[in-house]
């Protein structure tokens, strides 16, 4: 179900894909239907959405920011009416962008033989 005012576009998610959005390409096509809108705001309805993975959610927080970064047809979008489940999992994949996996420091334990140890503690 698609609502449109002048300048402003809601788009159901769950009538457009379905109740669950597991997929990179599902979110992909989403993108293709959101260029082609002459409205400035989009909000991407969740209402009856249960769950979205993790991949579809990266999609969605990448499309989100392609939008708003273009120079010619920008666009706002933004999700409303997201249940518990779903703003944790954009949450959560929001973070893991902010700090990606390569930046974390790497923990390198170093071995040490136990017999060393006892011994440097006798003396």
């Amino acid at each position: 179900m698609i609502k449109n005012s002048i300048n402003t576009t809601t788009l159901a998610i769950a009538d457009i894909i379905a109740p669950i959005v597991s997929s990179r390409d599902i979110v992909n096509k989403l993108k293709n239907n959101i260029s082609k809108l002459k409205a400035e705001m989009v909000y991407l309805d969740f209402a009856k959405v249960d769950f979205i993975s993790r991949s579809a959610a990266h999609e969605l927080l990448s499309l989100k920011e392609d939008f708003r970064r273009r120079l010619f047809k920008k666009k706002e979008v933004d999700f409303i009416n997201t249940n518990d489940d779903v703003k944790k999992m954009l949450r959560v994949v929001a973070m893991n962008k902010a700090v990606p996996e390569k930046n974390k420091p790497k923990f390198e334990a170093e071995v040490i033989n136990i017999n060393s140890l006892i011994i440097s503690k006798t003396r």
